[in-house]
C-alpha cells in the first residue's frame, strides 16, 4: 500500500509531461506555420516586384494609373494591362530623363465635370471625333466646325484644369499616332489641299516659299505680284509647296510651332498630367474604344465614336507616308526625327521603316 501514492504521484508526472510537450509541439507548428505563410507571401511579393519591374521605377509615381489598368483588365474591360502599364511608365520615364516640364494650356483640354472625363485634343489624331463625344456629352447638337467647339467644353479656368488633371477619380485620355503620319496628314489637309481655302495654307505658304522660292516675290505686270501668283481671288492655293518645301521650312523655324504639327508632349502637357490612359491610334482594337466609352461613364452598347472630316484622298497610313517620303533625303527624315525624338521615345514609335522610305539616290 505504501507504493501506491508514489505510484499516483508518477503518474501525474508523466501525464503532466504529456501536456507540456503537446502544448509546446502545437506552438512550436503555430510558429512554423506563421513563418511558412510569412515566407510564401515574400516569396510572392517578390515575384509580383519582379514581374511589374518593367513598369515601376523611382520616377514620377504612377502606381495609381496602373493599379487602376489592372483592376480593370480583371473587371473584363477589353484592354491590354501589360500595354498599357508599359505605355504609361515610358511616359514617366522619359519625362524623368530629359527633366522635362511642361505647361498646361487650358485651350487644349475638354472636360466633362458629369461624367468625370478629361481629354488632350491634338489635331488630326482623331480630335475631331472625341471633340463631337465630349460635344454630345454635354447634350449639345453640333453638326460642323467642331474646333470652334473648344471654348465651350475646355475648363473655364487654369485653376480649374489643375484642380482637374490632379484628381485622381477624373479620368484623363491621351490619343497619339506616328509623329511622321501624322504630320503627313496635317500636311495634305491643311497645305496640299487646295479645294478648300485653309488659314495654315494662308499663313505659311508665304513663308515656305520665301525660303525655297524666292523668285516668286518679284513682281511684275504680267504675272503681278505673290498674292496674285499663288493664291486665287478666294485665298486657295494656286501653286502649291511641295512636302520637302514644307519640311526645310519647318526644320529652320522650329519655334514657330502649329497646333497641326507640334509636339504631343508640350500640346498635351504629358509631364504635368497623370494620364490614365493612352490609346494609340495607329493599332488600336475595337475593345479599347469600349473601354474608353465606359470610363467616360457611356453605356458603350449605345454610344459610339463618329469618324468625321477625314482628310482629302483617304487616312495617311505608313504606305501614304512612305510615298510623301521618298522624296526626302536621309538627312531630312533624321533631322525630322530629331524634331520629334521626344515623342518617339514616349510613345515607343519606330524609325527604321521611314529611313527605307527615302529616296535611294540621295
Amino acid at each position: 500500500m505504501s507504493h501506491r501514492p508514489q505510484f499516483i504521484k508518477w503518474t501525474l508526472c508523466v501525464i503532466l509531461y504529456i501536456i507540456v510537450c503537446s502544448l509546446l509541439l502545437k506552438i512550436r507548428k503555430g510558429f512554423y506555420l506563421t513563418q511558412q505563410r510569412n515566407s510564401i507571401f515574400l516569396i510572392k511579393n517578390n515575384q509580383t516586384k519582379q514581374n511589374f519591374s518593367i513598369f515601376q521605377t523611382d520616377t514620377t509615381p504612377i502606381n495609381l494609373e496602373i493599379n487602376i489598368l489592372k483592376r480593370d483588365e480583371m473587371n473584363e474591360q477589353s484592354i491590354n494591362f501589360q500595354n498599357g502599364a508599359i505605355l504609361l511608365q515610358q511616359i514617366s520615364n522619359t519625362c524623368a530623363k530629359y527633366n522635362l516640364k511642361t505647361p498646361l494650356i487650358r485651350r487644349h483640354f475638354l472636360y466633362n465635370s458629369k461624367h468625370k472625363s478629361m481629354y488632350c485634343w491634338i489635331r488630326k489624331v482623331a480630335s475631331t471625333s472625341f471633340t463631337k463625344l465630349f460635344s454630345d456629352m454635354k447634350n449639345r447638337r453640333t453638326a460642323r466646325n467642331y474646333y470652334r467647339e473648344v471654348d465651350v467644353l475646355a475648363p473655364k479656368t487654369l485653376n480649374e484644369l489643375r484642380r482637374n488633371a490632379n484628381d485622381t477619380k477624373t479620368f484623363k485620355l491621351l490619343v497619339v499616332r506616328h509623329p511622321f503620319q501624322r504630320l503627313v496628314s496635317s500636311y495634305r489637309d491643311r497645305i496640299e489641299d487646295n479645294s478648300k481655302y485653309t488659314t495654315q495654307a494662308w499663313i505659311y505658304t508665304k513663308k515656305i516659299f520665301r525660303l525655297t522660292r524666292p523668285e516668286l516675290f518679284h513682281s511684275n505686270t504680267t504675272t503681278g505680284n505673290f498674292q496674285q501668283k499663288v493664291f486665287t481671288a478666294d485665298k486657295r492655293l494656286k501653286i502649291i509647296p511641295t512636302f520637302k518645301e514644307f519640311l526645310i521650312w519647318l526644320l529652320q523655324n522650329s519655334d514657330e510651332d502649329d497646333v497641326h504639327w507640334d509636339r504631343y508632349y508640350t500640346h498635351c502637357a504629358v509631364c504635368d498630367v497623370r494620364y490614365n490612359y493612352v490609346l494609340k491610334l495607329d493599332n488600336y482594337m475595337y475593345g479599347e474604344i469600349s473601354y474608353i466609352l465606359s470610363k467616360f461613364g457611356l453605356d458603350k452598347n449605345t454610344a459610339y465614336l463618329q469618324k468625321l472630316e477625314r482628310t482629302h484622298g483617304g487616312y495617311t497610313d505608313f504606305d501614304t507616308t512612305c510615298k510623301y517620303f521618298a522624296n526626302l533625303t536621309q538627312d531630312i527624315i533624321f533631322r525630322l526625327y530629331q524634331r520629334y525624338k521626344i515623342d518617339f521615345e514616349m510613345y515607343n514609335y519606330n524609325l527604321d521603316r521611314y529611313i527605307f522610305c527615302a529616296d535611294k539616290r540621295t
